[in-house]
């Protein structure tokens, strides 16, 4: 084993009381009525982005995790990249998340034209370590007109995109209670967390939005899709609206833009 990657593997084994060679992640079983359910739709011809099983799906995500909505979007990297443009991520920013992550979390920040910025995890979590966070804003920022810059890029923090690692909370609250402090949008990486708990709280709920995966690999999955949940009505709306090819109401014309 390459000894770049040894502790890490130690560090999981011992989280998960892995001692096999193989440290399995997942594979989907399909045990219900997951068949009958795909004909139902493929009957009602609603495949894509609207039918009774999205509304369905949605409203399920919210009783899930305790939202106040829920927006089915195509996979999880799609939700993050929609995450970050509705907390306002600019091109030229940087986004705080770490390094112990799949590509996709860094994947959606460079879509959206800003720089992902790694801070480190905690052994224990194996999520963002909020000492790690803090150390990092006070050596490295500075708050102007309430806004968080680097000192040495002079570039605006505009995210922190922490990740619950295989489903084990990080320690979110005190993650929130920093980027509170610095004025920085929380979007929490929950594509792993299906239904996890961190001081009686699910989830992606401690952040302005949570995002969620529903991959082959994951807790539940639907072949693929995603779901970003909020509490916050209008960045609901307007991810509905860039969700659906942001098409404006209309009988017959067809305008794509913001609300």
């Amino acid at each position: 084993m390459n000894n770049r990657f040894s502790d890490i593997v130690s560090i999981i084994r011992e989280a998960f009381n892995v001692k096999d060679t193989f440290i399995p992640l997942h594979e989907p079983k399909f045990v219900g009525n997951e068949k009958k359910y795909l004909n139902d739709a493929i009957d009602s011809t609603f495949v894509s982005s609207v039918g009774k099983y999205v509304d369905k799906f949605e409203e399920m995500m919210k009783e899930i995790t305790g939202a106040k909505y829920a927006i089915a979007t195509v996979n999880g990297t799609a939700g993050l990249h929609i995450a970050l443009i509705l907390a306002g991520v600019e091109r030229g920013d940087e986004v705080i998340t770490q390094p112990l992550t799949f590509v996709a979390t860094s994947n959606a920040i460079n879509y959206c034209g800003a720089i992902p910025i790694f801070v480190d995890v905690d052994s224990d979590s194996l999520g963002m370590s909020p000492n790690s966070l803090l150390a990092f804003l006070e050596n490295s920022v500075d708050i102007k007109d309430g806004v968080s810059f680097n000192k040495k890029t002079g570039n605006r923090i505009s995210a922190c995109v922490p990740m619950h690692t295989f489903g084990l909370p990080c320690r979110i609250d005190k993650i929130a209670d920093i980027c509170n402090k610095y004025n920085i949008p929380l979007i929490e990486d929950s594509a792993e967390s299906l239904g996890s708990i961190y001081k009686n709280k699910k989830t992606g709920t401690f952040g302005k939005l949570g995002v969620f995966s529903f991959n082959g690999n994951k807790t539940v999955t639907c072949g693929g899709g995603g779901a970003i949940i909020t509490n916050d009505e209008e960045i609901a709306k307007k991810a509905k609206h860039i969700t659906t090819t942001a098409k404006i109401p209309h009988r017959w014309e067809y305008e794509h833009g913001w609300l």
